[in-house]
């Protein structure tokens, strides 16, 4: 019986490797404080790095991402006489010890996003970006009775019935072109969208739909649904004679799918001032969803019962010396897990894992040194991805940012990660990783669950920096021996005024009741509301000297008032 339940697990094997997996997706998270990160926009549309850029084809951005609710510590335990680690299959290792590390449902994701040409760049105070790149995916949902199975097998007195579902696995491969912009909508408040293109390249699924096992002292049962599902122009199944698939061929390649997905994103700064500044943003990525092609559409299935009651089943006359008994069950299992092609075709609509980030960041010193907090959840069925991570983030100079990270993944563990962004004029080197485990045994192996996020930028510089909010100080003037606070005060370039003789015209007054003098006058050319104005005739100043730059501290002016 044991080598029967081997034989199941070999041929499980056996379906799951027939497809390898591929690569796709993100960007590191690390980045989203730093300046000059040029593809901070990938994790918010609305954010923009502080100069235009242009990547180098092919080696621009690449981005590699695991993440697992499994690890090391999963399957390897401490030896309680002492001596080397055990396998969680040792007798040693209890089965309530090894099954308590696992989730109802563990998952490994691989993720690649490799950038082929990308460019942002401002016109204005709006940043445009355009992107050509790949992504590719891979996932493996296990359920925990699976490796209850292979861990427990029959046990109990009387019996053990195990039913297990959904034991997934899927790659995919896509081709994005996108092309993404933000801009300012009203004072401080920045909003972006990006619109994406999506090609299908390939997507591909192997899944146990149900594997149900009933091993009782009198009988074993077991019953399967497990499907091959390929989305593919220029693969083949190649059948063998039993119409069963022997082989796949591959020719040339072509579209199997086409989608589209948009980004959203905003950010507000709610202070502005070199002591303190504060923003906060929020984007979601990847509302959409690719078609995958009927034409391109390949099925084959593997579905069976069988019975075995004892060897009362079999006739032993005439089997000759060595001969096994079992061999005719065990042919007739494997031909259980062997897939038929099917002549169905469909059409498929896969629909793309969205991702949330909400971000709160507060810069001090000329925000040269922020503290940032982010938050983000890749909504993925059956093994939703949520985390928080705090980061410091140091910028010095445009040439130079440096950030750490401290994250807490789904309750499950804690790593830090480490960001850094070199501006050399001819190249903009970006280096990233999210994930550095903090506990390793002595060999060096991590002890966390198995996570990392690694991205490698290489860009050139494009044209000016942004330019950053101005300040917003407030301006006071004198009137009826008092001071009066005007509610907003823009002060561009004014050096030194040393007389005023005649007001000819007010291009802006905020907001006023009632003016019967005017004590300052401050040059502006935008009029935001105006209740009443009764007279102006004249004005005579002594010098007035104002600060030329107004980002320093709040300006206060008093200038005395000539009676009429």
């Amino acid at each position: 019986m044991k080598q029967l339940k081997y034989q199941i697990l070999i041929s499980l094997a056996a379906i799951l490797l027939m497809l390898q997996p591929t690569h796709a997706q993100s960007v590191a998270r690390i980045s989203y404080f730093m300046e000059n990160a040029p593809h901070s926009h990938l994790l918010n549309p609305a954010l923009a790095p502080t100069r235009g850029y242009i990547t180098y084809p092919a080696i621009g951005s690449t981005v590699f991402e695991l993440q697992s609710n499994l690890g090391f510590t999963s399957f390897f335990f401490p030896n309680p006489n002492g001596g080397p680690l055990l396998t969680f299959m040792h007798p040693d290792v209890t089965s309530d010890q090894f099954l308590s590390m696992l989730k109802d449902n563990n998952y490994i994701r691989l993720n690649n996003r490799l950038s082929l040409l990308s460019t942002g760049f401002f016109i204005g105070n709006s940043f445009w970006n355009f992107e050509v790149a790949t992504r590719a995916y891979s996932r493996m949902d296990i359920p925990k009775p699976f490796f209850e199975f292979f861990k427990k097998g029959m046990t109990a007195e009387d019996g053990d019935v195990y039913d297990i579902r959904n034991l997934d696995f899927s790659a995919g491969m896509l081709g994005e072109v996108s092309l993404g912009s933000s801009f300012e909508v009203i004072d401080r408040l920045r909003v972006g969208a990006k619109g994406k293109l999506l090609l299908g390249g390939a997507r591909a699924r192997v899944g146990i739909d149900r594997l149900f096992i009933d091993m009782r002292e009198y009988k074993w049962a077991v019953e399967s649904d497990a499907v091959i599902d390929i989305h593919a122009s220029g693969i083949e199944m190649i059948p063998d004679a039993d119409n069963t698939v022997d082989s796949l061929s591959f020719t040339k390649f072509g579209l199997a799918g086409a989608g589209a997905a948009i980004d959203l994103g905003a950010s507000y700064a709610l202070i502005t001032s070199p002591s303190l500044s504060v923003n906060v943003s929020l984007g979601i990525l990847d509302l959409g969803a690719v078609g995958w092609n009927k034409n391109s559409n390949q099925i084959a299935r593997a579905k069976g019962k069988l019975e075995y009651t004892g060897v009362e089943d079999f006739n032993l006359e005439g089997m000759e010396e060595g001969e096994d008994p079992f061999a005719a069950l065990q042919e007739q299992m494997i031909s259980m897990t062997k897939p038929v092609i099917s002549d169905d075709q469909e059409k498929f609509v896969e629909g793309l894992p969205p991702m949330l980030n909400i971000g709160a960041e507060a810069g001090i010193l000329n925000d040269k040194i922020s503290f940032g907090l982010l938050f983000s959840n890749r909504f993925i069925p059956r093994s939703n991805i949520a985390e928080i991570t705090g980061m410091v983030t140091f910028k010095p100079i445009s040439m130079f940012n440096l950030s750490t990270s401290y994250t807490v993944l789904n309750g499950m563990g804690q790593s830090i990660g480490i960001g850094l962004g070199l501006n050399l004029y001819v190249a903009n080197i970006f280096l990233a990783c999210d994930y550095v485990p903090l506990r390793y045994n002595p060999q060096g192996i991590p002890l966390t669950k198995a996570n990392t996020s690694i991205q490698l930028g290489l860009s050139v510089g494009l044209g000016k920096k942004k330019p950053k909010p101005p300040c917003r100080p407030f301006v006071f003037a004198q009137a009826d021996g008092g001071k009066v606070e005007v509610e907003r005060a823009a002060v561009v370039g004014v050096g030194e005024v040393t007389e005023v003789t005649e007001v000819t015209e007010v291009n802006e007054v905020i907001e006023n009741n009632e003016v019967d003098g005017i004590g300052e006058v401050i040059e502006n050319e935008e009029v935001k509301e105006v209740k009443e104005v009764i007279e102006v005739m004249e004005v005579i100043s002594e010098e007035i000297e104002v600060k030329e730059d107004p980002e320093s501290e709040p300006i206060q002016v008093s200038v005395p008032v000539q009676d009429e």
